[in-house]
């Protein structure tokens, strides 16, 4: 028994409680209320409340220009701990679209949490059932085309596809995921992301075809369908949500938070609400989330900059 809690205590991270002024600190989530990373961040918050939060979280929504809006609101927060960003590669995208001047460096990095990937769907009637078939489509002189949301996420899981496999995915921009749904029923497009909710609703039907699962394993909700990397295709590619503070946090502050998040990740009712929304977590503290930050902005911006449409100067 006494070898069980020195074990147990050799896992708790020290930590030296940084002095904060507010009683509430806001957690700006720059998205609309009611979305799967809202509900997710407010799980988590909740959570690191339930294990002594000081001060306390309260999710703030700040939506707007795809997530610009509320990441500015936090880039000119002073950082005293009372104003926290959630964060997703938004960020680093919207910099590289030019829709935003400051990148993922202007913050303090303090932890990733999830990772939630996505099912890469094709329409009803299309002439391929498999990657391999799409890849030889898309080898081909026509190419295919592919559904996404310009300089989102979704745009970038066909550039980051073409850079891996040498197949043409001729960009056919949409407003968002609904209207991504409503070209692959009409024929609209070859392929597009799809989430998985809503994978699970059509593919039984026969609605969508779903050719891969872009995370690392299958998921326990579409089981028959293999990732990419089964499939002979060195992507990952998943939605990662983390945290971040303003870039003048103290040290102190920064590794308080790593400790209440890390905490909060292990609730069980954050782990049941992760699962629902097939989302993993994947903790990240603040030096490997910030080689995370470097690596990705750097792979996603030598693909940029060979598509054309990297918008800054450096």
């Amino acid at each position: 028994m006494a070898t069980v809690v020195a074990l147990a205590v050799a896992h708790v991270r020290p930590v030296i409680a940084a002095e904060v002024k507010c009683l509430t600190a806001r957690l700006i989530v720059p998205w609309g209320a009611g979305s799967g990373t809202d509900l997710i961040f407010r799980a988590i918050a909740d959570a690191a409340n339930r294990a002594g939060a000081k001060p306390r979280l309260e999710v703030v929504n700040i939506s707007g220009d795809e997530g610009v809006r509320g990441s500015r609101e936090a880039l000119r927060a002073p950082g005293d701990g009372c104003t926290l960003l959630a964060v997703t590669q938004s960020l680093m995208t919207s910099y590289i679209s030019g829709d935003a001047d400051f990148n993922w460096t202007a913050f303090a990095p303090v932890a990733r949490l999830t990772r939630t990937p996505v099912v890469l769907g094709a329409r009803p009637n299309a002439a391929f059932a498999t990657v391999s078939e799409m890849l030889e489509a898309a080898r081909s002189p026509e190419g295919i085309t592919a559904g996404s949301t310009q300089g989102l996420a979704s745009h970038f899981l066909f550039l980051l596809m073409a850079d891996r496999t040498g197949g043409t995915f001729k960009p056919v921009f949409l407003d968002g995921a609904r209207e991504r749904l409503s070209a692959l029923f009409d024929g609209k497009i070859d392929v597009a992301e799809v989430n998985q909710a809503t994978a699970q609703r059509l593919v039984p039907d026969g609605l969508i075809k779903a050719l891969a699962v872009t995370g690392p394993q299958r998921l326990p909700s579409l089981p028959e369908v293999p990732t990419l990397k089964e499939q002979g295709i060195n992507l990952e590619f998943t939605i990662d949500r983390g945290v971040v503070l303003p870039k003048k946090a103290p040290k102190e502050l920064i590794d308080q938070h790593v400790v209440l998040f890390e905490r909060a990740l292990q609730d069980p009712q954050v782990a049941a609400l992760l699962l629902e929304h097939g989302t993993a977590a994947a903790f990240l503290a603040p030096k490997p989330y910030a080689g995370y930050w470097q690596d990705t902005f750097a792979d996603w911006r030598r693909i940029a900059k060979a598509a054309g449409f990297y918008k800054q100067l450096d």
